[in-house]
């Protein structure tokens, strides 16, 4: 079991404005919810978890938030909050309740997005059974949270709103037990450790080195963390993902294309190449499923076939996993119409196939 923790408590988190009655984390952007992507990381960690996240209780109830958080996941929790705190840090421990003492913690936001499978950095932090972790990426502002590491990639100081190195931290910390984490914040709130007047997360690894523990930092792709902190990242961001699917959608249209071209010509070679190993093929006389079933399956229609052709009447492509061929399959003279509906996987491999077809009858 891994504890996460979202305290959503910061003072510009829900800012309104007269363009936008709604807080940031509400932003729908391409049909999802900001704190919807935000949280897909979570949602998708391959971890047992429970995910506490902190909320400021009138805002809670102004948005119905604890209504979205539990349609996005059942392990998600709200833990409200009465009032303003002094920073992240104190958020966190208003939560401690709700935390599993000797369990890991992973402390982090959904006013950002990462977009990539966090589990493998999770396991490195928990396999190496470092005492806390971070991810980081390239930046000199002095808006982000820094730490500087050395050869092995441990951490030896850390610095809020301050540059001490080129490694930011990606607002996502790693602790491996939230005892750990509470020890840590206790002692730098008694040493009144504070930027702009605020406790955050970052100077609590200070108080874990001071310790003799270990302080693990993993690098990552600087293009696939979005910190969405005003209007303008958010307008960035959703560029971004607008353009993203553009892309992929296009992307699938080509592959679906290459898919028809491939079945005319009878190529298995080619065909094999478009499915997962786990692909499942369903048509009105069989369901098939593995890759190598299915190109058993195909590869018999072909060597029974005197001739065949595979003629696509339209290609739609409804997202970036989703296409559908309207084709006419005529077999030794038969001539078969019907429709395939595809499902594909972000790697651009067919997942699962529907094919629906029907004998064509020339006198209608």
């Amino acid at each position: 079991m891994i504890n996460i923790l979202i305290p959503l408590a910061g003072k510009s988190t829900f800012k309104t404005n007269d363009a936008n009655s709604f807080p940031k984390i509400l932003n729908e952007i391409d049909g999802k919810l900001l704190i919807e992507r935000a949280a897909n990381a979570f949602v998708k960690l391959d971890f047992p978890k429970k995910v506490i996240v902190a909320l400021p209780k009138d805002e809670s109830k102004k948005y119905r938030l604890d209504k979205v958080l539990s349609l996005l996941s059942p392990d998600f929790n709200v833990c409200n909050i009465n009032g303003k705190t002094q920073g992240a840090v104190c958020s966190a421990l208003l939560a401690i309740e709700a935390l599993e003492l000797d369990k890991p913690l992973i402390i982090s936001s959904f006013e950002q997005v990462l977009d990539f499978d966090l589990t493998p950095y999770v396991e490195t932090f928990i396999h190496e059974k470092v005492d806390a972790g971070v991810l980081t990426f390239d930046a000199i502002h002095p808006k982000w949270s820094y730490v500087s590491f050395n050869e092995n990639h441990h951490v030896f100081q850390a610095a809020e709103k301050n540059p001490i190195s080129r490694h930011a931290v990606a607002g996502f910390y790693f602790f491996k037990t939230a005892s750990i984490f509470i020890e840590a914040a206790k002692s730098m709130i008694r040493k009144d450790e504070k930027t702009n007047n605020l406790f955050f997360i970052a100077p609590t690894l200070n108080e874990i080195i001071l310790k003799e523990g270990v302080v693990k930092a993993i690098p990552i792709d600087k293009e696939r963390y979005f910190h969405i902190n005003d209007e303008h990242a958010l307008e960035n961001f959703e560029e971004a993902i607008i353009s993203e699917s553009r892309t992929a959608i296009s992307h699938i249209n080509t592959r679906t294309n290459e898919y028809i071209s491939a079945f005319d010509s009878k190529d298995i070679g080619k065909l094999e190449a478009f499915f997962a190993d786990d692909f499942v093929l369903t048509d009105p006389s069989a369901k098939v499923s593995g890759k190598e079933n299915v190109i058993e399956y195909i590869a018999n229609i072909f060597n029974k076939a005197k001739s065949l052709s595979f003629k696509a009447k339209k290609v739609i492509v409804s997202n970036e996993h989703h296409s559908v061929i309207e084709f006419e399959l005529n077999i030794d003279g038969t001539c078969l119409i019907g429709t395939d509906v595809i499902r594909w996987s972000t790697t651009g491999l067919m997942l699962t196939m529907d094919a629906y077809l029907y004998e064509k009858n020339e006198s209608l």
